[in-house]
This record gives structure tokens, sequence and C-alpha cells, in this order.
């Protein structure tokens, strides 16, 4: 047994390979996105409001001198960017529960360091924004990460730390507290949105499988439509001079019959197989057959149903060098049923001997010299 046309196991396909990976599959709900939290224009926004964050804080806090006060802030502000990353960088639409534990544990540090950072005789009510509205930011999109507990755990806790921090600055629990207070109608907006996202999801992906299904039903009409027109322009062009030649009463030579015979022949081979239809493959078996070889080309559907067109190409090319190369006999190329171990076979029986060539699931093509179909 040798192996020929490349003589090679490649070309293996898994089921994995044609229907998708399973961690993308639409279907998961913590594969989808809804709000598009990992996007390009929500990591562009974070970074504008970073910025504004800097300017702000700067402009507020323009009379501290103390770089103490500096490095705490900016300690908080990085801990606020690296809690913004952890939800960002989440996959999916649902931030693992030992990430948000970690998000919600940064927000209230990084508020916390940031409020104890102001010195109280420079203090503005200005100042306390920056640290606030990134911590409203990063709780919100933990909420539509699905995790709306743990950025009302953290809300709360926030609001707790700046009135214990108010009454250390002598402003009193109250007034320390009620700057965190803006935080929770943006939160329960949030939650709103998380709780009506599970039937915007269902009607998302029913709308997806419809728009889906309708294509695909366009493609199928489109190609039936397409495979017709080109049958009857095939017929048009083979069998259209014939028939009417025949109307005419014209008297065939021995040479138009022969013509007529291939034409017909060549017909049937673009009904029955498919599989092996090509230009090239069309020329061959019509040069084979005037030299007298029979050639029967049958398709039952294992390459339709495996879809690898370089497999296709591969045996339209190995049947097209057994046509050119045979002078007498016969040819029988058949793509055989779906799920078996070989996909398609070509037999050549000639005066010289009968030769089988098989092309197996696998992409292996090998030669079996000798042996009958």
């Amino acid at each position: 047994m040798t192996e020929r046309d490349g003589g090679v196991r490649g070309g293996r396909r898994t089921p994995g390979d044609v229907e998708g990976h399973d961690d993308e599959h639409p279907a998961d709900p913590a594969a989808v996105d809804l709000f598009g939290l990992g996007s390009a224009a929500v990591i562009w926004s974070l970074g504008i409001f970073a910025l504004t964050y800097v300017v702000v804080a700067v402009g507020a806090g323009w009379e501290i001198r103390s770089w103490v006060s500096w490095v705490g802030a900016a300690a908080g502000l990085a801990a606020f960017g690296v809690a913004a990353a952890f939800v960002v960088g989440g996959r999916g639409a649902r931030t693992p529960a030992p990430v948000a534990v970690a998000v919600t544990g940064l927000v209230v540090g990084a508020l916390a360091l940031s409020l104890w950072s102001l010195p109280v005789e420079t203090y503005r009510t200005l100042q306390t924004s920056p640290p606030v509205s990134a911590l409203t930011v990063v709780a919100t999109m933990l909420a539509l990460h699905r995790r709306p507990v743990f950025a009302w755990v953290g809300a709360v806790c926030a609001s707790v730390v700046a009135g214990v921090w108010g009454v250390a600055q002598g402003f009193g629990y109250p007034a320390g507290a009620e700057i965190t207070f803006f935080c929770f109608p943006v939160l329960v907006m949030a939650t709103l949105f998380v709780l009506m996202a599970p039937p915007m999801e269902v009607r998302i992906r029913a709308l997806r499988e419809r728009e889906i299904a309708q294509a695909q039903t366009e493609a199928a009409a489109r190609a039936g439509a397409a495979e017709r027109h080109d049958q009857l322009r095939r017929l048009d062009r083979g069998a259209r001079p014939i028939l009417q030649r025949m109307v005419d009463r014209h008297a065939f030579g021995p040479d138009e019959v022969i013509d007529a015979r291939l034409t017909e022949a060549q017909l049937r081979d673009g009904i029955r197989a498919r599989a092996w239809e090509s230009e090239e493959v069309r020329s061959a078996a019509w040069q084979a057959r005037r030299r007298g070889v029979t050639v029967l080309l049958l398709d039952d559907g294992a390459l339709d149903a495996r879809g690898d067109t370089e497999t296709a190409r591969r045996l339209r090319r190995l049947l097209v060098a057994e046509l050119r190369a045979a002078r007498d006999g016969q040819i029988t190329a058949r793509v055989l049923p779906p799920g078996r171990e070989v996909i398609a076979s070509v037999v050549v029986n000639s005066s010289t001997g009968v030769s089988r060539t098989e092309c197996r699931f696998d992409g292996a093509v090998c030669v079996f010299p000798g042996t009958l179909s």
C-alpha cells in the first residue's frame, strides 16, 4: 500500500473545529457581555475619566503642600485603576466571585486612603468628588457585571468609612457619610438594568437565531437558484444545438452521434455527481470517453457532509490525472455516503490491471493496486 497525491495524513478535523469553541457559544450567558464593558469605547472613557480625576484633584488640592497627602492620593487613584482593570478585564458578562471580593476591598480601601490623605486645614468639598466618583464608576461596572450585591456592599462600606473619616476630621458622621450618597441612585439604575438583562438576552438571542436561520434559508435559496441557472446554462449550451438539429431533421453523422452521447453523459455527471463537478473534470472525462474509456461518476454526499473543500480539490486532481492517463477500460469515481471511514474511491479497470484509490476520513489518500472494487 502506498500513498499518493501528497500521501499525507493531514486535514484532520474534529467536531470542535466545525462547531466552534464551547466557551464562546452564544447560548452561554456568561459568554455574552450585554453592556459591552470590555469594549474599546469603555476603556477610552475610563482613560478620560482618570485624566479628569487627576485634573480635578490637582485643582481642588492646589493649596496642599504635604507630599504625603499627594502620595496617598496617587495611591488611591492607582487602587481605583486596578479595581477597574479587574472588572473590565474579566471574561464574559459575570465577574468571578473572588475578583468581585478583591474589587470591593480595593474600592473601599482606595476611598479610605484618598479621604485620609486630605489635610483638614485645606479641605474643600470638591476634593472628595474624584475618589467618590471613582467609587461610583467601579461599583456600577461591578453591578453591571452581574455582581450587584458586591457593588452594594462596597458602596455601604464606603459610606461607613466616609462617616468615620468625617468623625475623625471633626465634621461629624452624617457630614462625612453624605459625600457618598450620590453613588446609590446610580447603583439603583445599574441594579435595575441587571434585573432586566436576562429577559433581554433571551430576546436578543432569539432574534439572532432567527436572523441566522433566515440568512441560511436565503443562502440556500440563492445557492439552489444558482445551481439551477448553471444547469440550465449547461443544458442550453450542450443540448440545445443537438435538439435544434433534431427538430430541423438533420441527418447526424458518426462524429455528431458520438458528440451527442458525450453531451448526454456530461449532463448526467452534473446531476448525479456534483462533488466531482469542475471544468477540469468535465474536460478530462469528455476526452477520456472520446478515447473509448467508460467513465462513471457518482456522489452519495460524504463530501457535502464533511464540508472540506481542500479534500474535494485533491480528489478532483487525482481523478483528472487518472482520466488523462486512461486509454481503455473503465473508471468509476464515487463519493461514498457520510459516516464511513472511506469518503471517496476511484477504481481504474484497464488492460494494464486494476487499481483502487481511496481517500479516508483522516485525509490520507491510499492506492491499492491489483484489487477489485
